[in-house]
């Protein structure tokens, strides 16, 4: 005997009704679909990045389906799928701390490293602290970049992550402050 609850004519009456539940224009249904997609991509992803690099491309992937789709998977009618799942690769996941260098480090580093080997170093020191410069700011740094006007150095930081392009130093003597 066939158990009722089990028919393959039940199972298909009931996806009829429930697609039959959402407006024909609806995107609800594709962005179910792009769910377990996404579910299946982190999934991958996982075995290869950290928690906090999958919450980086869950946010890319958003914008992207948003510009592109005018999809906003942050409002899934199951997003706590894909949310969980993220929130679950963050379990126990310890963040790497950067080291931070001491104002008497600085200083110490600044005043006794000797000037032949370390001129590069101490130079990029000052400016990063100085001009308040992110990595990419003082590698994208050139020579055009600084302008000597007597007692003092101009530098122009170009290529500001807040496209400033007003952002300039002026350093006197070599001092910083």
């Amino acid at each position: 005997m066939n158990n009722y609850c089990e028919s393959e004519e039940i199972v298909e009456a009931a996806n009829i009704a429930i697609s039959n539940l959402l407006p024909t224009k609806s995107r609800y249904d594709i962005a179910y679909n792009r769910e377990n997609v996404l579910l299946a991509y982190f999934s991958e992803n996982a075995k290869n990045y950290k928690s906090s690099t999958l919450w980086a491309q869950y946010s890319m992937v958003k914008s992207c389906l948003i510009i592109y789709d005018n999809i906003d998977i942050s409002k899934f009618p199951k997003r706590p799928k894909l949310i969980a799942f993220l929130k679950r690769t963050g379990d126990g996941y310890q963040a790497k701390k950067s080291k931070i260098l001491t104002k008497s480090e600085i200083d110490r580093f600044l005043s006794s490293a000797d000037d032949k080997e370390f001129l590069m170093i101490k130079v990029g020191l000052i400016q990063g602290i100085a001009g308040a410069c992110r990595t990419d700011e003082l590698v994208n740094l050139t020579v055009d970049d600084i302008e000597d006007v007597g007692s003092s150095l101009i530098v122009k930081i170009p290529n500001t992550k807040t496209k400033d392009s007003t952002n300039l130093c002026g350093y006197r003597c070599g001092k910083y402050a």
